[in-house]
C-alpha cells in the first residue's frame, strides 16, 4: 500500500487524478509506478487512487474523500467506483 499519510517512499508525492498518467502495479510486496502515457520530463505524475472503505460509502466519507482533480472526466470522489454484477 502507498500510504502518503504513513510516511513511505517518493511514491507518497503521486497525486490523484479521475484521469490518471500513470499507475501502480504490485509484484509480491514490491509497487512499480507505470506510465499509462508519454510523461514529460518535471511533469506531475498522477494515478487515480480507488480507494477502498469497508463499512460502506457514507456521506461523511464522500465528503472526505471528494475529489477535486478538475479533470473533465472527475467523478467527484477518489473512492473506488462501485462495480455492479
Amino acid at each position: 500500500m502507498i500510504d502518503g499519510a504513513q510516511s513511505g517512499n517518493l511514491a507518497r508525492w503521486i497525486n490523484h487524478s479521475c484521469t490518471p498518467n500513470c499507475e501502480a502495479e504490485q509484484v509480491g510486496s514490491r509497487v512499480f509506478i507505470l506510465a499509462l502515457c508519454k510523461i514529460e520530463p518535471g511533469a506531475e505524475l498522477f494515478i487515480d487512487y480507488q480507494l477502498s472503505v469497508e463499512d460502506g460509502k457514507t456521506s461523511a466519507l464522500k465528503k472526505l474523500y471528494a475529489c477535486r482533480c478538475g479533470s473533465g472526466a472527475c467523478r467527484g470522489t477518489m473512492l473506488a467506483v462501485s462495480r455492479k454484477a
